[in-house]
């Protein structure tokens, strides 16, 4: 026969759990990662839970957590495990999805956002020396529906690549709607296009305090209002990405450096095709559906080979690129610097990726005039000694290439 101390714990414990469910309801699923660094609750995301629950709340935690000095439950042996393995993941790997951004520059942004909609969470990651690392993550609201978007009005947040573009905030912005601040993304961008998907609008807002993040948008990326002005220190309009997964994929460092290494290697490799004049070897680069400035493979390569044929002489700089993947696809930023015996320009390249069975392939390149200063640092900051990749050579040393060879 169970004692009464028993009995009176099962009710308590079952009390403790209906009221966790209901708060996690009203607050939009805490950010775990705060709840493992502090085991307790971060006084930011109480701002945004209803008073009918905030004692409770409380007294839940303490409660529970006196509890679990006693004697743990499966259960929340079962949750503590995942929240460990959460931060032990946290600590040692990265997102695949971000595969370089110059720690030092001017021009590009060393932060991105990656959206994980299965966690429900948007986190910062910063490019350094020392490689990436998260400094913050918050929870997240998505589309009410799941997947995918592949049309206007069917209330599904797109997974891909994307850059914050606009900044609205103000008379401008209905508040109840978008909160304090909002951001406009480029959805839908190059490969959303290509593959027929419809609608636009997709930004990364803000809510009112007093709006569940359970809500559900019409596709939005929705923050808390402290959270949207925190973010704003990250963000460099127009080169600060925010990176949509369904889940997203944590790798070890030395494997997030291995397939940061290959694609580095691919595009020395078409820069230095291009610069030699050797067609052949540079058109191999890309898709057999490519089109850029209207033409498809065949008319880009006659067009390329008109120009190395008119031309003595030609030298292609890069400063170092930001690059970011998604699934089979990436895409790669950097300043580019053209010159020939008869030509000369500088600008930003945008190269649309597909990775095949015989490795990437180009779906698609943008190039616009950018003659900044900004732009100059980077060329002259990678002029003679910057590092496009490194791999192990035989000995087990870093190979590193210049993006500033000599023309051949």
């Amino acid at each position: 026969m169970r004692s009464v101390a028993e009995a009176g714990s099962q009710v308590i414990s079952g009390f403790l759990f209906a009221a966790i469910r209901l708060i996690m309801r009203d607050i939009n699923q805490l950010d775990r990662e705060f709840l493992v660094r502090s085991r307790g609750m971060d006084l930011r995301l109480l701002s945004g839970m209803s008073t009918r629950y905030g004692i409770l709340a409380m007294a839940a935690l303490v409660t529970g957590i006196s509890m679990s000095a006693r004697a743990e439950s499966p259960v929340s042996k079962s949750a503590d495990s995942a929240l460990e393995t959460l931060t032990s993941q946290s600590e040692t790997s990265v997102p695949l999805a971000i595969l370089q951004m110059p720690p030092v520059s001017n021009f590009y942004s060393p932060y991105a956002f990656v959206v994980d909609k299965k966690a429900r969470t948007l986190s910062v990651w910063h490019s350094t020396a020392a490689g990436l690392k998260r400094v913050a993550q918050f929870p997240a609201d998505l589309g009410k529906a799941t997947g995918d978007k592949l049309r206007r009005n069917d209330h599904k947040t797109p997974e891909g690549i994307y850059f914050l573009l606009e900044r609205h905030e103000g008379a401008s912005l209905d508040f109840k709607l978008y909160g304090k601040r909002a951001f406009t993304t480029d959805y839908p961008n190059f490969f959303d296009r290509l593959e027929g998907k419809t609608g636009d609008g997709i930004w990364l807002h803000a809510v009112p305090d007093e709006t569940p993040l359970t809500r559900g948008s019409r596709g939005c990326v929705v923050v808390r209002n402290d959270v949207i002005l925190d973010l704003t220190q990250y963000v460099k309009l127009g080169r600060t990405p925010i990176l949509i997964q369904n889940s997203t994929e944590f790798v070890e460092a030395k494997d997030h450096g291995r397939a940061t290494n290959e694609l580095a290697h691919w595009l020395e490799n078409w820069r230095a095709a291009w610069e030699s004049k050797n067609v052949d070897s540079y058109i191999q680069h890309y898709a057999n559906d490519f089109r850029s400035n209207n033409m498809n493979r065949e008319q880009w390569r006659r067009y390329k080979q008109r120009l190395t044929s008119a031309y003595k002489s030609i030298k292609v700089n890069l400063s170092r690129p930001a690059i970011f993947s998604d699934r089979n696809r990436a895409v790669v930023r950097f300043i580019q610097e053209y010159q020939s015996d008869r030509h000369g320009d500088m600008g930003e390249k945008v190269l649309y990726l597909r990775k095949t069975n015989e490795g990437y392939r180009i779906v698609g390149e943008v190039w616009s005039e950018e003659s900044s200063q900004l732009a100059r640092q980077e060329i002259e900051a990678a002029r003679g000694n910057q590092v496009l990749g490194c791999s192990p050579d035989k000995a087990g040393d870093c190979v590193r290439t210049s993006a500033a060879t000599t023309a051949q």
